[in-house]
């Protein structure tokens, strides 16, 4: 075994495949920091943007990897192998101690098998979702993984009932959303009126999931804004999809008054009276600031029709799976019509017995989620798993 002053001259690799992912493995890195003085020094790997801005290098961008459904991803196989062959390469080079591997299975859990066998250890932070579907991975998953680290409550018995060492910590939202302004302020700010109805429309952070879920949302919400006075409004995280979500109002609800509030997503929800939202982790987002929801989802249809047959839990939403029951509406593929989505609003805005029953529901849900400085707790763990 190395001293442990060997073992920080060792790199550590970190693997992110999306936003909400990397936006942990930034949090993690930032905290390990502050334990261990140097310690971001040493890290490289798969990310973005986020990341970048957390001092890790940047091997392979992820942007590049991300994609939606099955089928959409064999297009990009080859990228995928082009960049499995690059961390696994300059894992050698670096003599990386350990890798934090985060969520993005189809890409890390092979990615885990080659870096095992080059005697690195794997923290998996961040469970893939085995538990709703193709839950033979957990074998494999167990032959290569040292440690798990998940971050919703019902994961850590999954894991243990499987023989897998796994620790629950609270999930890292719980201390990032948070409302940062006023009501007032927040209503100045994008010169909304007080007297309307807010209503957010969330339709996914990627080009493909907007594509799906963003034209419904738009018939339904000038539907309504023609029988009562509200406000849409479409938080965006930066200006990438501006342009794409502007021309799909103008195609499909012209006469739609909407605001896109880019940077701001977390005040916009805070201070709607529902929100519809693409099913991931946005639901859980919503769910902590206290706003009635409907999740809502749409891919490709061969890729539903395979997954269907594949998935095997009660609820689609995080939201409901938290709580163990339907707290909140569940529209997906076949049953995200214009009808149904309107049905739902109408249900929620209203009856306010409905409204108090999923407010009641997302209360609980936020108490399941633990308590604060999840990732604080995290950090500490990992400093003291990477001593051992």
């Amino acid at each position: 075994m190395n001293s442990y002053n060997e073992q920080l001259s060792q790199s550590v690799l970190v693997v992110t495949g999306e936003a909400s992912g990397e936006v942990y493995a930034a949090k993690l890195v930032n905290a390990l920091e502050n334990r261990v003085p140097g310690f971001r020094s040493r890290i490289f790997g798969c990310g973005g943007e986020i990341l970048k801005k957390a001092g890790v290098e940047i091997i392979v961008e992820n942007s590049q990897l991300s994609v939606l459904g099955p089928f959409e991803a064999i297009s990009h196989l080859s990228q995928f192998f082009t960049s499995m062959n690059q961390l696994v390469l300059e894992s050698k080079r670096r003599n990386t101690r350990f890798a934090i591997l985060v969520d993005f299975p189809d890409f890390n859990i092979p990615l885990a098998k080659r870096l095992k066998k080059n005697g690195i250890g794997i923290i998996y932070f961040v469970s893939p979702q085995l538990w709703a579907w193709r839950k033979n991975r957990i074998h494999k998953l167990k032959k290569v993984v040292d440690q798990m680290i998940v971050i919703l409550p019902f994961e850590k018995q999954f894991y243990a009932k499987y023989g897998m060492k796994v620790k629950y910590f609270g999930h890292p939202l719980v201390d990032h959303v948070k409302v940062s302004c006023s009501h007032e302020s927040f209503l100045k700010k994008y010169q909304l009126d007080r007297g309307e109805l807010n209503i957010s429309l969330l339709p996914g952070s990627r080009k493909k999931e907007i594509q799906y879920n963003l034209p419904t949302m738009l018939r339904v919400a000038q539907r309504i804004q023609w029988e009562r006075p509200s406000q849409f409004l479409v938080p965006i995280a930066s200006s990438d999809h501006h342009e794409m979500i502007n021309a799909l109002k103008q195609s499909v609800a012209p006469d739609l008054s909407m605001t896109i509030i880019q940077g701001d997503t977390y005040n916009t929800i805070a201070f709607s009276n529902l929100a519809v939202v693409s099913s991931g982790t946005a639901t859980l987002e919503t769910a902590l600031l206290n706003t009635p929801l409907i999740a809502v989802f749409r891919i490709s249809s061969l890729s539903w029709i395979v997954g269907k047959y594949l998935i095997d839990i009660p609820y689609y939403s995080l939201v409901n799976l938290i709580a163990g029951r339907k707290i909140i509406p569940e529209l997906y593929q076949e049953d995200f019509t214009e009808e149904r989505l309107y049905e739902e609003i109408q249900k929620i805005l209203n009856n306010s017995v409905c409204d108090s029953h999923v407010r009641m529901g997302l209360a609980e849900v936020r108490e399941k989620l633990g308590s604060r400085e999840a990732i604080e707790k995290i950090a500490e763990f990992v400093e003291t798993w990477s001593r051992e």
